[in-house]
């Protein structure tokens, strides 16, 4: 034993690297079974920086995040059975009578409390490098799917006087070589490191938080089904997807949601369907997510110009096809995360396009972030949903400033400010679209610009992938979203709406989708509105 001893401190002192080597292989992540600590989290693609202050403890299964400041706040309570627990959200609320106040909502949460540092799983170190003045270990995931996706973790840590590991940086970069794109980029800083006391994980403590409304039952659970392995497998690794303790739940979803693509794509019924970042999604979460209201009376602040016989004698002037992209009025296309804020991004696309319209051609980047947080006393509820002509009721009162004077999308809802923008844009009416009219949706995008409507995205939707999509099957729930109609065309026989959505350029066709103009698909001809500028 001596003599191997004598080996090894000879081996390590003529070459560095095998004492590396050794270092790597003995060395392990732990992070620490509570603590509180802030941070903000960079997303390098988008801009937005989002500050954050959180609070874990694994003994109590409660943890905590507020964002901006405690603007909003998130309270988790594990149960038991650490499978299911609550949530509690307080964020601000503004309307026509009162402003910033805050409410608390619970809902439903599948799991147990949030560990914010994340999975470490697989991670390798790397050896030390100097960060700010201060010596850290560096610890490496990586993960390369030939021809489909890269994963690239590095973080940086230190350990404490109990041995336990504290993150100071993580950067996260997702590539998609397909198509040789970087998908995701973020960067998350953490500082003042500290135990937390059990009162901040407490939401009963919170003076918001005295009353609560329930949202939603538990969802029943899921059994795990082994025959999607494989697929499952590689959808998480080709959307970058990382479950703490709920995999078997979001695997069940997944299962669905994949057979139910392939069994569709095989009828060739004129639209594909693929996976995306909603196949795992609980129907909870997309409830969020698909937050717009179908107005009550359907009614403008001024009356549609034409009679229908007007209607019938323009629209034999227009063209068969118009696109307001190639025409240079539509901005990009943006995301709304998980924030319920359809009916804001619908009606500012709207707006923003009969801007670019009326002065010539030049976008103007608006904040849907200032409707967020403005627009409660007019039918709207931040990310909990709004209604399309109460939407317009507020810009016509308040304007919309721009993104770069109010502020980046927050993806959350913040206090308002609106008082404080030098400048506002804003309408001089909006006018209800005749429901049930392909040939006055057509005069309209033609003469006005873009029109905001409230369809049903129901599961197929969710899912699209190209093609004009049809289904029947759209019409038998009530409108649920908000997309804004950029223009018109016919392919094969078959009209269809070109409809620009908020979930990103990677979901459908670089973020927009063709609907069929037939028997008013997903109720698209219901609640048709455009502004008037």
């Amino acid at each position: 034993m001596a003599s191997l001893f004598l080996v090894l401190v000879l081996v390590t002192a003529f070459d560095p690297g095998f004492a590396y080597v050794l270092e790597s292989e003995t060395k392990t992540l732990k992070w620490p079974p509570a603590y509180h600590l802030k941070g903000d989290a960079i997303d390098i693609l988008t801009g937005v920086i989002k500050p954050f202050e959180a609070w874990y403890s694994d003994k109590l299964n409660r943890s905590r995040v507020d964002y901006y400041g405690g603007t909003v706040k998130h309270y988790i309570v594990g149960e038991t059975d650490e499978k299911y627990g609550k949530q509690f959200v307080v964020n601000p609320v503004t309307n026509e009578e009162q402003t910033n106040v805050k409410v608390c909502k619970e809902k439903d949460f599948d799991g147990p409390a949030t560990n914010f540092l994340g999975s470490v799983t697989d991670f390798e170190y790397q050896g030390q490098d100097t960060y700010n003045d201060r010596v850290l270990d560096m610890w490496k995931y990586y993960k390369n799917e030939e021809d489909s996706e890269k994963v690239e973790h590095m973080l940086y840590v230190y350990q404490d006087a109990d041995g336990f590991d504290i993150p100071v940086v993580r950067e996260v970069k997702t590539s998609n070589l397909w198509i040789g794109t970087l998908k995701d980029h973020t960067v998350s800083r953490y500082y003042d490191f500290s135990k937390p006391a059990e009162a901040d994980l407490d939401y009963t403590l919170d003076k918001d938080c005295n009353e609560t409304e329930v949202s939603s039952a538990l969802m029943e659970k899921l059994h795990l089904s082994s025959d999607v392995d494989d697929a499952f497998a590689s959808y998480m690794s080709r959307h970058n997807k990382n479950y703490d303790d709920d995999q078997e739940l979001r695997k069940e979803i997944f299962k669905n949601n994949w057979r139910r693509v392939i069994e569709h794509n095989k009828k060739n019924l004129g639209y594909t369907l693929t996976l995306n970042t909603f196949s795992d999604w609980t129907e909870e979460e997309l409830d969020n997510l698909r937050a717009t209201r179908p107005s009550r009376d359907h009614v403008g602040s001024v009356p549609f110009p034409h009679t229908e016989e007007e209607v019938e004698e323009l629209v034999q002037e227009l063209p068969d096809y118009y696109d307001m992209r190639i025409e240079g009025y539509i901005t990009s296309v943006k995301n709304q995360g998980s924030c319920g804020s359809c009916w804001a991004f619908s009606t500012t696309a709207a707006v923003e396009g009969a801007l670019a319209r009326s002065n010539g051609g030049r976008d103007l980047d608006l904040a849907e972030q200032s409707m967020v947080d403005c627009a409660w006393g007019f039918d709207n509820m931040g990310c909990r949903g709004g209604q399309v002509e109460g939407s317009f009721k507020y810009i016509l009162k308040h304007g919309l400033p721009t993104q770069m004077e109010y502020g980046l999308y927050l993806d959350e809802m913040g206090n308002c400010h609106r008082d404080n923008m030098t400048s506002t844009y804003k309408i001089k009416g909006f006018a209800a679209i005749p429901p049930l009219s392909v040939n006055a949706m057509k005069v309209a995008l033609y003469k006005y610009g873009p029109v905001t409507v409230a369809i049903n995205a129901n599961e197929a939707l969710m899912a699209y992938n190209s093609g004009i999509f049809f289904d029947p099957t759209c019409n038998d729930s009530r409108p649920n979203h908000g997309v804004a109609v950029v223009g018109y065309g016919k392919r094969d026989g078959v009209d269809y709406w070109i409809v620009k959505n908020s979930w990103g350029e990677d979901w459908g066709e670089d973020g927009y989708i063709l609907m069929s103009a037939t028997a008013n698909n997903c109720h698209l001809l219901e609640n048709a509105y455009y502004p008037i500028v």
